[in-house]
């Protein structure tokens, strides 16, 4: 599904071309040197802020203005995220988050009343049979997906789509979850750059047994990747940035087995978990990387994958926690908002490996 996208703010004026003087004509012997490609930056932070709605949470007022004073100070010092992708956005004072930091793009999930396509099969029967009124599962949904994308740089296009209602397991039925893509113009790329998040079952906070949790998991990796299938343009660079809360090992194996398999445009191109890349001391991003890196690759919740396309490359080249745990050990969310820069290279492959974007 397309959408319009909110632009926040006027537009800025575009500087003046200054031209420089003309450079000396190279001598007829001299082999003409091809231009070095092209490199830009972009930074991504996903961060699940806790902005569930009462009676589930109390009034987070308070930490979502200290996330907005932050993020303004970091936008001060010209060292905010380009892109923010926030989840459990449920609030409005956890959706104004983005307004509030400066960003001029601004797009929202799936909302409450958003349905999906997608049909149960005949061995999905039992599962919905099992659907618990006690635990949410019969209620319907009571909100909608908590994403919020916000972007420095244009937003050329949003597409975005529900998990089916039956492919949620206890108190998450209550959120219409799903998946968020977006396509960004970067300062400096000629190629644009796709950008999706989601955010996944739980699984003991879902209230129901880790078999039922599974179960509903495992079709939304499913309906993520149909959703990749339909929509992602090959020729760009993707960054898939969200909660995927997969802390166990079943869910995990699952999770890295569809990736590689199903997110790459079938296996043609390689794909990264940047925290998993950055914990690599020889890495370009692994030189500086916070402590806190290690704990929160390993609880397998707030992950950032990034894959190339085939007109431009992409490398994890720095990364950062503006939120992680305070001084005094507290922290702004349960969870951590972690930063990655990622370089982006303009690289032409032989049509002969290229495949036609599918929408």
């Amino acid at each position: 599904m397309e959408t319009k996208i909110m632009r926040v703010g006027g537009l800025m004026a575009m500087a003046p071309l200054l031209l420089g003087g003309l450079a000396p004509r190279a001598a007829a012997s001299e082999p003409r040197r091809p231009a070095p490609p092209a490199a830009s930056a972009l930074s991504i932070m996903a961060y699940n802020v806790k902005g569930l709605p009462w009676p589930i949470a109390s009034d987070r007022t308070a930490d979502f203005t200290r996330i907005e004073a932050r993020l303004l100070a970091m936008r001060a010092r010209d060292a905010q995220p380009h892109v923010i992708i926030l989840q459990e956005a449920f609030t409005a004072s956890a959706k104004a988050i983005a307004r509030r930091s400066g960003y001029r793009y601004i797009v929202e999930g799936p909302s409450r009343d958003l349905q999906s396509m997608v049909r149960p099969r005949a061995s999905d029967r039992p599962f919905i049979d099992g659907a618990s009124f006690f635990k949410g599962e019969r209620s319907g949904k009571q909100v909608g997906s908590g994403l919020i994308l916000a972007s420095d740089y244009p937003i050329l296009s949003v597409h975005r789509e529900a998990f089916p209602a039956f492919a949620c397991a206890g108190y998450d039925c209550l959120a219409n979850k799903g998946m968020l893509m977006v396509t960004i113009k970067v300062p400096g790329s000629a190629t644009p750059v796709t950008v999706v998040t989601t955010h996944m079952n739980s699984k003991k906070s879902s209230g129901v047994a880790q078999a039922r949790s599974l179960y509903a998991y495992r079709r939304q990796v499913e309906a993520i990747d149909a959703f990749l299938t339909r929509y992602r343009n090959p020729d760009q660079p993707v960054i898939l940035a969200g909660d995927f809360n997969a802390s166990s090992v079943e869910r995990r194996s699952y999770l890295t087995a569809h990736s590689a398999a199903n997110w790459t445009t079938k296996r043609r191109l390689p794909i990264d978990n940047a925290l998993q890349h950055c914990l690599k001391s020889d890495a370009p991003c692994g030189r500086a990387v916070p402590a806190i890196a290690a704990t929160v690759f390993q609880k397998g919740r707030d992950w950032q994958f990034f894959s190339p396309g085939y007109r431009a490359s992409i490398q994890a080249i720095a990364m950062a926690v503006p939120f992680g745990r305070e001084h005094d050990g507290t922290m702004f969310s349960d969870h951590v908002g972690y930063r990655v820069t990622y370089r982006l290279t303009q690289a032409f492959r032989s049509p002969a490996h290229r495949r036609r974007p599918l929408a």
